[in-house]
């Protein structure tokens, strides 16, 4: 069987956990999934004719908004899984995307639901997605079993907990912070009697492009059975998570 591979409307990764992409209690790190996934994306558009160069030359380019992770458990060290990738829908401006990570024997790990929009790249307007070129559209209606994304409440009541400055190696070729490096920014800044908790569920919306020479102040607070996490520039809000643990 190849590394990746259709089956219809359905791009799959064969994908190995190695040491690092683990954390210190040999768990997939919440990065290295959100790194997964965002590639598959990249990936299915760029088989499909809508990768990075080809709408760069209409002057566009799509970009993550929200996404959102349900994890039965985390992958674990030296784990070989497969993920899977699917357009679902368009929805307003969004273009819904799903996701499941599954091992060899078939059993969930993990499932994904994620929104993305297109925008202008010179003037970062969002266009309607009837403006996306031609390319082959493989949509597959079936949900994940992941609820779909929210949009997360600003709160201004949040108290700072840090600050993190923009490093040149946190950018990809957007000019930005990318989107799974933020899992990193927000795992750094979970108090530490959360960090060793198993994730139930990840959410993260992304309000701002984060570019560098900016400092994001970091806002958070407990939630339930969770925490939440929220970065700012200069009072304007860049991107909202949540986490909930079980």
């Amino acid at each position: 069987m190849p590394e990746e591979w259709y089956e219809g409307a359905y791009f799959n990764r064969k994908f190995r956990f190695r040491f690092g992409d683990c954390d210190i209690l040999k768990r997939g790190s919440l990065y290295a999934v959100m790194k997964l996934l965002s590639e598959l994306s990249g990936e299915d558009y760029e088989r499909r004719g809508l990768g990075y160069d080809s709408l760069a030359q209409h002057g566009q380019a799509l970009l993550l908004s929200r996404m959102r992770l349900r994890f039965s458990r985390l992958p674990s060290h030296m784990e070989k899984v497969v993920a899977v990738t699917w357009e679902r829908c368009v929805k307003g401006p969004f273009f819904y995307r799903d996701y499941e990570i599954k091992t060899e024997s078939g059993e969930l790990i993990a499932s994904g639901s994620s929104n993305w929009f297109l925008v202008d790249i010179t003037s970062r307007n969002v266009l309607r997605p009837n403006e996306l070129p031609k390319g082959l559209r493989q949509l597959e209606e079936r949900k994940s079993d992941c609820p779909d994304c929210e949009k997360l409440k600003k709160i201004e009541s949040l108290p700072i907990i840090g600050s993190r400055p923009v490093f040149y190696s946190d950018l990809d070729a957007n000019g930005h912070i990318n989107n799974a490096v933020y899992a990193r920014i927000a795992t750094d800044f979970l108090p530490p009697e959360y960090r060793n908790r198993e994730v139930r569920d990840y959410l993260i919306n992304f309000c701002k492009e984060t570019k560098l020479g900016e400092t994001l102040d970091v806002r958070g607070g407990k939630t339930g059975d969770g925490y939440i996490i929220h970065g700012f520039v200069n009072g304007g809000q860049h991107f909202a998570s949540e986490f909930t643990f079980r």
